[in-house]
């Protein structure tokens, strides 16, 4: 389980994006939280469709890239004129006040990077160009994230951010209001978790 640590040394900033609280996230994007958990399922969905079509037997580093590139496709379809590519060809989305970065997490709901300045910049929510024509320099850095377990699970979609190398709190499908977009209501439901090894019982059934 992650430790949540939330003293923080709020004596300077100077040189840091602007520091942010859960609640004041939740109020500021109270529309459009519920949107990225509807993205989520979505985009596994297809993963799995896209998936089920090779021999899992033929896949060379399939998965990882697959997966988040449907996630990211429906980020891009849910929120289509605040998206754009990066330093890096990282996607990067713009809602408010806000930066958002898609990234498979560790179990201490961490993204999983190849350590470097760049992204030791990220991790410190360090005022620095971290994109092409940045002009969002003082808005805080959030990850939306999703877990792989070790049964294949696609599990724990959340919002995570993370200063000073720490993660400072966590947004997750249980703290928002989902929205049917089909009806148009608001509903309250969970995430359905997608497994990898699932979808191998299915194709191999069918073959029987």
């Amino acid at each position: 389980m992650t430790n949540i640590v939330t003293k923080m040394d709020s004596t300077s900033r100077r040189g840091k994006r602007r520091q942010v609280s859960k609640d004041e996230c939740l109020h500021d994007l109270k529309k459009d939280l519920p949107k990225f958990f509807l993205a989520f399922n979505k985009g596994v969905k297809k993963y799995n469709l896209v998936s089920s079509m090779f021999n899992p037997e033929s896949k060379v580093r399939f998965d990882a890239s697959v997966l988040n590139t449907s996630i990211v496709e429906s980020l891009q379809v849910e929120f289509s004129d605040y998206w754009k590519w990066g330093k890096y060809k990282r996607f990067v989305l713009k809602l408010g006040d806000y930066i958002f970065l898609v990234k498979k997490l560790n179990n201490k709901n961490k993204p999983m990077n190849v350590k470097t300045k760049h992204v030791n910049t990220i991790s410190n929510q360090l005022n620095l160009s971290l994109f092409d024509s940045e002009v969002y320099q003082d808005d805080p850095i959030l990850f939306f994230g999703y877990k792989v377990d070790r049964m294949g699970e696609i599990i724990s979609p959340q919002i995570v951010y993370i200063d000073e190398s720490e993660v400072r709190w966590i947004v997750s499908e249980n703290d928002v209001t989902t929205i049917d977009t089909n009806s148009k209501s608001i509903i309250s439901k969970k995430v359905v978790n997608v497994s990898v090894k699932e979808e191998l019982r299915r194709k191999k059934a069918s073959n029987e």
